[in-house]
């Protein structure tokens, strides 16, 4: 027995410093022969070996990013390219693959900040430009079926337009109409939003919003302000976020608070999911709501994204305050299912279909009501 253990002890020695450590020397030269010869995965390998060791520098997290870029890991790339910049802030290829990296994970501010930090050739190039009064349209239109005699189908239609304040600042503007019938009395309720986003940093962002509901049952008028305020950052594959807000309207004053975090996992199917809670307080009342949201790519152009919300939306409001929950009957519980279609470079359609449990007011009386949502962004 002490004979094996006299060989284990000497040959463990052996074993760990078979393999010399890798210099920098030779990190630099097969990394550059990987990177000449597209030899990706072993240039991440020798790469990643080297930063074991402590070696590591400008050049090698640039070949290492482009090795995951080619291979579209976008996020691990993203984190390449960051720690590249940490060597040479001023390095324009180092920029442009940031740029690109927010391009490909949905993250556009990320994208703009990047490209604000580029010469001014290469921010034409990219045709990128510091404001842009029309950025993007959208339309969207939303039929609500429902099985309660009292209770006519809503309709809901919007539009919206997106312009570049600058690199870093962009504003969102639309105007919507929802329209329904509750016990032989018509509701209308024009509305307008409007969202400013400003890119505090890389990762960071502030979102300031005004929502108006003009809202009238048989020409009554009972108008309501919203103003939405969120931070949030995005840091690689997570994100993390708070929000409030404070609903003022004919039947008194709500407050609403928030918080927000999700995570993309590696993969090419970029599974990804977001959960949020909000608090929301008034009239003497306090209740709780949850919201699951999980997402994966069904093909190169096609998302799919599934959700559902629990508890008394009455009042409630997300996607940043541009949708207010405050019809007459509350919703008690919500789920449905998105897709979403990014045809070509400029235009994404989507469609959405979502069932609610509605509850008639000031009853327990339960109805059920089927959503579907159908629309179109159009980017310029």
């Amino acid at each position: 027995m002490c004979k094996f253990l006299i060989a284990a002890l000497f040959f463990i020695p052996i074993v760990a410093y078979g393999q010399p450590p890798i210099t920098f020397l030779t990190a630099d030269s097969i990394t550059y022969h990987c990177y000449l010869t597209d030899d990706w995965d072993q240039l991440i390998e020798t790469g990643n070996q080297a930063i074991g060791q402590h070696i590591d520098y400008k050049r090698l997290r640039q070949r290492m990013g482009y090795a995951y870029f080619i291979k579209t890991d976008y996020y691990s790339a993203q984190l390449q390219y960051e720690k590249a910049l940490t060597f040479d802030a001023y390095d324009a290829d180092t920029r442009v693959y940031l740029y690109y990296c927010g391009l490909n994970t949905g993250n556009e501010a990320f994208a703009r900040f990047h490209a604000e930090k580029l010469p001014k050739e290469l921010q034409l190039k990219l045709s990128e430009d510091v404001f842009k009064p029309i950025n993007a349209i959208d339309l969207e239109f939303n039929y609500k079926a429902n099985d309660a005699l009292s209770r006519s189908d809503p309709t809901y239609i919007r539009a919206g337009i997106s312009t570049q304040l600058g690199y870093r600042i962009t504003l969102y503007q639309s105007v919507s109409n929802y329209q329904q019938t509750v016990d032989s009395a018509l509701t209308k309720q024009p509305e307008y939003y409007g969202l400013l986003n400003w890119s505090v940093t890389s990762h960071l962002s502030l979102d300031v919003a005004y929502h108006y509901l003009n809202v009238s049952v048989d020409g009554y008028k009972y108008p309501g302000n919203m103003v939405f305020a969120a931070l949030s950052t995005r840091i690689n594959r997570f994100s993390l976020g708070v929000n409030g807000s404070i609903l003022k309207d004919g039947s008194g004053n709500f407050r609403q608070f928030g918080l927000q975090a999700g995570v993309t996992l590696p993969g090419k199917s970029s599974i990804y999911f977001k959960s949020s809670i909000s608090e929301i307080m008034g009239k003497g009342d306090q209740r709780t709501i949850f919201s699951q949201i999980a997402g994966v790519r069904l093909s190169k152009s096609i998302w799919a994204e599934g959700n559902v919300t629990l508890g008394n939306l009455k009042n409630y409001n997300d996607h940043n305050g541009l949708y207010v929950y405050n019809s007459v009957d509350p919703t008690t519980f919500r789920t449905g299912v998105s897709l979403y279609w990014y045809v070509g470079k400029h235009m994404t359609l989507f469609g959405n279909y979502t069932y609610d449990t509605k509850q008639i007011e000031l009853t327990i009386f339960n109805y059920n009501q089927y959503s579907f949502s159908g629309g179109i962004i159009w980017k310029l």
